[in-house]
């Protein structure tokens, strides 16, 4: 069996000639095609997303509300995974034990008298009797 090792250097030296040239060719390319310059617009959103960014900085700044005007409607207490329902102007929210309500007031607690709220320091409870009206 006579191999010839000069036809396969030679076409193993061809293929790295076809593998460099395309790598140089896709290498010009990429120097070629630059994106478009984009019109970059740093104007001040309008509308509803400068609102509520102006609410979370009210509401960071704004001292405890005096009126913690909630109303329980339902609750769970449980030593592991408690949760209120509460309502204030007709808007009803689910806390879970350990979350925000109104991104500002930590349920801490719930037991069968009293839910416990708590807002940079100060303690919050509402009465969990649940009355029945007529």
């Amino acid at each position: 069996m006579n191999i010839n090792y000069l036809f396969i250097k030679k076409a193993f030296i061809g293929l790295a000639v076809l593998l460099a040239g395309y790598v140089l060719y896709l290498l010009i390319l990429s120097f070629v095609s630059r994106p478009d310059k984009m019109n970059i617009d740093f104007s001040p959103i309008k509308g509803s997303a400068q609102f509520s960014s102006s609410v979370e900085v009210s509401q960071l700044e704004s001292s405890p509300s005096p009126n913690f005007d909630y109303k329980v409607v339902g609750f769970r207490a449980s030593s592991s995974r408690a949760s209120v329902i509460v309502e204030r102007n007709n808007q009803t929210f689910v806390v879970q034990q350990g979350a925000l309500l109104e991104n500002k007031y930590k349920l801490f607690s719930v037991n069968s008298e009293y839910a416990t709220f708590e807002y940079n320091g100060n303690i919050f409870q509402l009465s969990t009797k649940l009355t029945v009206d007529n």
